[in-house]
């Protein structure tokens, strides 16, 4: 009895002492650790902690160190290199432990942050990062600190978001931050252009001093509604003008006096007169009508070539108008164009006259009234009397 006795005491010495190594043990055991590659420096029982090891360190405050031969290195604020990567060191000398982001620091400059909380690189230009496209606007590892604005970075305009990020349009004029500009193809360059007029295949419009698109404002003869596109005021003139161009081999934005040449003679040897009611010399009411008339029937007569001719030089840049009067002499009412040309000279345009010459009057020369020049009012020969 008392050998068992003896067994029973000693077995339950050990179960005990078996039970106070467990409990050390989990005594001892670490805070669960950030996540890698950040180390933490902290140990519950000092007396067991191992020296701090090198790189990032969380400390007891949170604040991540950099260690170097298991001491806090001294560092100074701002983009620092240390042990192959970059970081970026605040001014208290902790380490910023961003995480695949880019954020604005002190400085005012924008930074991506990897997994490892070290800086990417960047060479000059446009960045794609995971949540978007910024600029680096020099090799280094800042990317630039534009926000919320129009920034001209290699001859273009860009805009960026509050976050830094260029922002993407699709073609045509947009509105941006309050403004319209010309977006010419899918994408984040908005093209700079010299102020004045834009001639496009997609229209003409009118770019102001700071590169945005002028918008419900006239120029001479030219209106821009609110996409800034030159309009006449009717958008079913305006379509008819954009087949007409079409049709006569479109728009040539580095020759519009060839589109305009080519225009008008379409109008010349594909429409045909027709005896209509003539309007009062000096007034200018009657070329809208005149001009859709003109474009639905086909066929017209002087008040609706010279509406046609006006409304497809407009379109093209030009600043044409009408004139009600009278050819040869006082008692034939006419009507023709006339148009402010770039060179700072004015010429007339007369479709239907070359029209008669050409395929209404028999054994006549043909006469060549584009753009007509001459003395008073005497126009390749013709003479033409101004109201």
């Amino acid at each position: 009895m008392k050998r068992l006795q003896l067994w029973f005491v000693l077995a339950l010495s050990a179960a005990l002492c078996l039970l106070c190594a467990c409990r050390a043990a989990e005594a001892a055991a670490p805070e669960e650790l950030p996540a890698a590659p950040i180390a933490s420096a902290l140990a519950e029982d000092e007396s067991e902690a191992e020296a701090a090891p090198d790189g990032l360190v969380r400390e007891a405050d949170g604040r991540v160190r950099y260690y170097e031969n298991g001491a806090p290195a001294e560092l100074q604020p701002g983009v620092q290199e240390l042990g192959g990567k970059a970081y970026y060191v605040r001014a208290d000398g902790g380490i910023c432990d961003y995480q695949r982001c880019a954020a604005v620091m002190d400085d005012g400059n924008r930074y991506y942050f990897e997994d490892d909380c070290s800086l990417r690189s960047f060479p000059a230009g446009f960045a794609g990062l995971p949540d978007g496209e910024y600029y680096a606007e020099a090799d280094g590892y800042a990317l630039a600190g534009f926000s919320s604005g129009l920034a001209a970075l290699d001859g273009a305009l860009y805009a960026f978001d509050e976050d830094g990020r260029v922002m993407t349009f699709a073609a045509g004029a947009q509105e941006i931050f309050g403004k319209t500009y010309l977006v010419e193809e899918d994408g984040s360059a908005i093209a700079l252009h010299e102020p004045g007029l834009l001639l496009r295949e997609s229209g003409l419009y009118l770019v102001q001093d700071d590169g945005s698109l002028a918008v419900n404002v006239s120029e001479g003869y030219l209106r821009f509604g609110a996409d800034g596109r030159y309009t006449s005021g009717n958008e079913t003139l305006d379509a008819a003008v954009d087949a007409l161009l079409l049709a006569s081999g479109g728009v040539d934005t580095a020759d519009p006096e060839g589109s305009f040449r080519a225009a008008y003679s379409y109008l010349r040897d594909n429409y045909t007169y027709l005896s209509m009611d003539h309007q009062q010399p000096g007034t200018t009411d009657w070329e809208e009508d005149c001009a859709l008339t003109f474009f639905d029937l086909g066929k017209g007569n002087c008040y609706c070539w010279a509406a046609a001719v006006s409304y497809c030089a407009r379109r093209l840049g030009y600043q044409a108008y009408v004139v009600a009067g009278w050819e040869s002499n006082p008692t034939n009412d006419h009507a023709w164009t006339m148009v402010d040309w770039p060179d700072g000279e004015t010429y007339l345009f007369d479709a239907q006259l070359e029209y008669a010459y050409w395929y209404m009057f028999e054994n006549k020369p043909k006469v060549d009234m584009f753009k007509a020049s001459g003395d008073g009012m005497y126009y390749n020969g013709f003479a033409y009397y101004f109201p």
